[in-house]
């Protein structure tokens, strides 16, 4: 009678781990996730910048942001950076997420090679993240550590 028992506990051991383990991965790659996708605006207004989707670009802007920057001022600004039409790519280092505020802070690689270091806080809107501020070059005055 005994022959079968250490099996069993063997194989309920074993379960109770991959459960454990698996709950832990889902648990972490989820986070991660979450973590991330504020970069999503931000690398998706880009394509539309590479694709001359002005409108769709501009559309990444939070309501706030769209009320004090026309579409005109956005594209001059991204133009003067060289970032719109331009082949590079955004890579993020830190995030900070409270709440509804993300800010996250990278850098901007040209086709190049030149780097820019990018700061941008974001605002989620009816469940989508939008871009709520911008700064190109070194951290805002003031804001040295940017808050992350």
């Amino acid at each position: 009678m005994r022959k079968w028992l250490i099996p069993l506990v063997i194989v309920v051991l074993l379960i109770g781990a991959g459960s454990i383990a698996w709950t832990v991965y889902r648990g972490v790659t989820g986070l991660v996730g979450v973590f991330t996708e504020v970069d999503d605006p931000v690398i998706e207004m880009h394509a539309a910048m590479n694709a001359n989707s002005d409108e769709e670009a501009y559309g990444f802007l939070a309501q706030d942001l769209q009320q004090t920057v026309s579409a005109e001022e956005f594209e001059r600004e991204f133009r003067a950076q060289r970032i719109w039409g331009d082949a590079g790519e955004f890579s993020f280092s830190s995030r900070n997420i409270a709440g509804k505020v993300a800010r996250i802070k990278g850098s901007y690689t040209r086709a190049d090679g030149s780097v820019l270091p990018v700061f941008v806080q974001l605002v989620k809107e009816r469940e989508a993240w939008k871009i709520a501020r911008f700064h190109f070059g070194a951290p805002p005055p003031g804001q040295e550590e940017w808050e992350i």
